[in-house]
């Protein structure tokens, strides 16, 4: 699927949107910490999901959650090689996103981790850690040290969204994208159960991933693709694409 200039402006619009709506509740109201608290045990201290059933679980919705998005990555690089080499234009094409996006989204998560200054739940005075809790606004530009806000597990599988951008058929782009939101969902939930995350931090991951989506496809439709075109052109001897 490719996004028309109009389409890239609506959808950045709406996303933008609802990130300013989900930053607004996360500083205006208390929604954070009420959901926070319900999978708190404050009598014993522990969380839904404790140390000891996290090296249990860990295998499945962490560890093995993110190998998988890396071989995702990996094997869409592979694609995108493949496609460049044997002249299968569609196949480059979804290559070169999921790829992108795979490697992306997390990096621009954990670059904003730093900024925000925002601590996890387990690392607060309400749950026994040691810190304050603090809303994103006013913003703290990392002062306080907390690195945990847009939820990181989560991105990865966030980033797995750019399928919607690379199948086609309407039934085929919903069941990717839903495919693709779930396991974003079902990393960021385990995140929150074990006091990793607020629920604001998956919401705002996921937004932001969306976004990075637009952002890429705009610059392979428009740049990277026409520009590895005209170069395979010119390596096979043939005339240049001409530009999309």
């Amino acid at each position: 699927m490719r996004l028309s200039g109009r389409s890239a402006l609506l959808q950045s619009a709406v996303c933008l949107l609802l990130l300013a709506l989900s930053l607004f509740l996360e500083s205006g109201t208390n929604l954070d910490m009420l959901l926070q608290r319900r999978w708190f045990d404050a009598a014993a201290g522990a969380w839904l999901i404790d140390p000891a059933a996290h090296q249990v679980l860990r295998v499945f919705f962490y560890d093995g959650m993110k190998r998988a998005v890396a071989c995702i990555g990996l094997g869409c690089a592979a694609l995108f090689l493949w496609g460049y080499a044997s002249g299968r234009s569609a196949w480059m094409r979804a290559g070169l996103l999921m790829a992108l996006s795979c490697a992306a989204t997390p990096l621009l998560v954990a670059a904003l981790k730093a900024f925000t200054g925002i601590h996890c739940p387990r690392e607060l005075i309400e749950f026994g850690g040691a810190f304050p809790y603090r809303h994103f606004f006013p913003l703290g530009a990392g002062t306080s040290g907390g690195r945990c806000f847009p939820g990181g597990h989560a991105s990865g599988g966030f980033a797995l969204t750019m399928v919607f951008f690379c199948v086609s058929g309407g039934r085929k782009r919903a069941a990717a994208l839903l495919a693709a939101l779930a396991a974003g969902w079902v990393m960021g939930l385990y995140q929150m159960l074990r006091g990793e995350h607020f629920l604001s931090h998956t919401v705002v991951s996921m937004l932001l991933a969306w976004q990075m989506n637009i952002g890429l496809v705009l610059l392979t439709d428009r740049l990277l693709m026409p520009a590895l075109e005209r170069r395979r052109a010119r390596r096979a001897g043939g005339p240049e694409a001409p530009p999309s």
